[in-house]
């Protein structure tokens, strides 16, 4: 996952993006497909955040890029600890069990990080005025 798709600049798209992959990473979670389900719910997150960060972002703009750009701007949008926290936790979990391998995802695991991927792009809706 170098960079993210260019999804258009446009108003809202990027978080419509979250919302379809998080439905994505339902569907891997009802099919046992867990270690796709932290992959889809980490994406989610990703696109979710690059909502954020696109006024101050350029067309492309690799995910780690959009973890620190959204880092910067997450305080000051009034978004909650617990989802400030949730990106960085969910990037290094997706590292260890998609990029690097070094580790299996379980059911539970799988659920919590689709469970923060739900509330993540839930609050960024609410903060954007896009939900």
């Amino acid at each position: 996952m170098e960079g993210l798709e260019d999804h258009g600049e446009e108003r809202g798209a990027w978080l419509s993006q979250a919302m379809m992959t998080v439905r994505v990473a339902e569907e891997m979670l009802l099919g046992d497909l867990y270690r796709d389900t932290v992959a889809n719910s980490f994406l989610a997150m990703l696109y979710a955040a690059r909502e954020v960060v696109a006024p101050q972002a350029g067309a492309a703009v690799d995910w780690e890029e959009v973890i620190r750009l959204f880092q910067e701007l997450a305080p000051r949008m009034g978004l909650s600890p617990e989802n400030r926290r949730a990106l960085p936790i969910v990037a290094e979990l997706y590292r260890r069990v998609v990029e690097r391998e070094e580790e299996e995802a379980d059911p539970l695991t799988a659920s919590a990080c689709l469970d923060d991927a739900r509330a993540f792009v839930r609050e960024i809706g609410e903060r954007t005025g896009l939900a």
